[in-house]
């Protein structure tokens, strides 16, 4: 009798363990891509070997933002922006533009009908300065504008120049063909993005609210079309980053007696900040794989490996395992959590004399589903030392409302991708960096952050590293993005989200 049931028992675990297996696989096999199948739009017309030469003189211009130059190069912006006038007379005819705080330049194309929320595109001129010493590491001289091997070299190739210069060959272009937006259009230069955009687009967005502007939405650089972004991954994805991080360094101080090195007490001002940073990294903030993050690789679940596949179709199963799994991948970690980064130490004057003061500082890039307050309370619980001073510094700031997916310009823009760049999964991201279209929640809840740039994980370094650079086919694709997007939603009353023809 005893062995029956036991024969009972183990046959009805097996069966209920096939019939998991089953479940499990078969879930994983129903992941498949929803892309729509949609004519590819093509511009052959496209002067690109001007619109390169053009980028490629804008690139040797040194519009170099840091805290301490900025007024030094400010005559190379003035130079820059007499550039523009005299290399896109007919925008600069068609179009009024207003130098907003002297230097970002506000283009405006009046739609015929006024009543539209207008649509507005932006990017930044303002590139980082080069770090000293490392200039001969460059193939080609860093504000050469060098054109070779497919591609044109230098400082703000990618960040941002390729991606303002894609607006204005758009605009030259849609004028040319005798193109009126029904929708009036904005187009933001702005000057100062790499050093917080307080100057620039934070002024152009208080303009917006003064005048009380309608806009529908503000397209800004952002995520790329990524490719082989993840292990096993060759499929690119465009990528449309929907929300930013926050942003917040907190101080750490201490201090207790010091005294000799030779005879220290039990705990020194260096021996207890070190642990409290120590608990900091040890623990970090919970990670979530939900929400935006599992909106994210849902498009990319279907070309993974099969062993991903099993556990993104079954995280009633595994939720638990792909988390812990990102946790580890510094990319994918900074998407799950807030992140936590020391960043600054200082304690001591002499080798032999124990310090009496102790100061640190942490930078927290702050996820959608935290706060300010949150990331403070979490400090607090976590260091567990109330010698410890706690003080937030200057410049915090709290993460950006989520941009709706549903939403008529997030969709306008994902079909403008499927039309540029056919057969690519569009994906909603959280953009880890900073962009302009931080100062504009309150102009609009629309804030798309992409740019049609093709990159690989080795781009990475580039983008305000060694060999920043752009693919010269790449950058007319750029240009017929943006010719596209604007047509799509400036034409008529709606935007065109795929549902209906042109």
């Amino acid at each position: 009798m005893t062995k029956r049931i036991l024969v009972r028992s183990v046959t009805g675990i097996l069966i209920v363990l096939i019939a998991v297996a089953a479940i499990v696989f078969y879930r994983a096999m129903q992941l498949s891509h929803d892309i729509p199948e949609v004519d590819q739009v093509t511009y052959d017309d496209i002067d690109l070997d001007r619109a390169v030469e053009r980028l490629s003189q804008a690139l040797q211009f040194r519009t170099v933002s840091t805290q301490e130059l900025t007024f030094l190069y400010r005559p190379e912006f003035d130079r820059f922006i007499d550039f523009l006038e005299d290399e896109y007379p007919e925008v600069h005819n068609t179009l009024e533009r207003e130098r907003v705080n002297g230097y970002t330049l506000l283009f405006k194309w009046e739609g015929t009908d006024p009543d539209l929320p207008a649509a507005m595109f932006q990017g930044h001129y303002d590139v980082v300065p080069v770090e000293p010493g490392t200039e001969d590491d460059w193939t080609h001289p860093p504000f050469s504008g060098n054109i070779s091997d497919g591609f044109v070299w230098g400082r703000g190739a990618i960040d941002d120049k390729s991606g303002i210069f894609s607006y204005l060959e758009a605009l030259d272009y849609l004028i040319a063909k005798g193109y009126q937006p029904g929708r009036t259009m904005y187009v933001a230069l702005n000057h100062d993005e790499e050093i917080g955009g307080r100057m620039g687009a934070r002024k152009v967005a208080d303009l917006m609210l003064e005048r009380e502007t309608d806009i529908a939405f503000v397209a800004d650089e952002g995520m790329p079309v990524a490719q082989e972004i993840m292990e096993g991954l060759e499929h690119p994805i465009a990528m449309i980053g929907v929300a930013e991080k926050g942003y917040v360094s907190v101080e750490l101080n201490i201090q207790k007696e010091g005294g000799h090195s030779s005879m220290p007490p039990r705990l020194t001002t260096i021996g207890v900040l070190s642990s409290a940073i120590k608990n900091l990294k040890e623990n970090p903030m919970t990670g979530r794989f939900a929400g935006l993050l599992r909106e994210t690789f849902e498009p990319l679940a279907p070309d993974l490996p099969l062993a991903y596949r099993l556990a993104l179709a079954n995280l009633w199963l595994f939720g638990g395992m792909v988390e812990e799994r990102l946790g580890y991948i510094p990319h994918t970690n900074a998407a799950l959590r807030t992140t936590t980064a020391p960043t600054m130490f200082h304690a001591g004057v002499k080798e032999n004399v124990l310090p009496q003061t102790a100061r640190a500082v942490v930078n927290f890039r702050i996820h959608p589903d935290d706060s300010v307050q949150d990331v403070l309370d979490y400090v607090r619980e976590t260091i567990v030392n109330d010698d410890i001073e706690i003080r937030v510094m200057e410049g915090a700031r709290e993460p950006s409302p989520i941009t709706p997916t549903s939403s008529e310009s997030f969709q306008a823009m994902k079909h403008t991708i499927h039309e540029i760049f056919p057969g690519i999964p569009v994906a909603p991201s959280m953009f880890l960096a900073a962009t302009d279209a931080r100062h504009f929640p309150e102009v609009t809840e629309n804030l798309l952050r992409f740019r049609p740039i093709r990159a690989r994980p080795d781009d990475a370094g580039r983008i305000h590293g060694t060999d920043e650079r752009i693919g010269i086919e790449n950058f007319g694709e750029m240009i017929a993005f943006y010719i596209r997007m604007m047509k799509n939603t400036t034409s008529g009353q709606e935007f065109n989200t795929g549902q209906f023809s042109e």
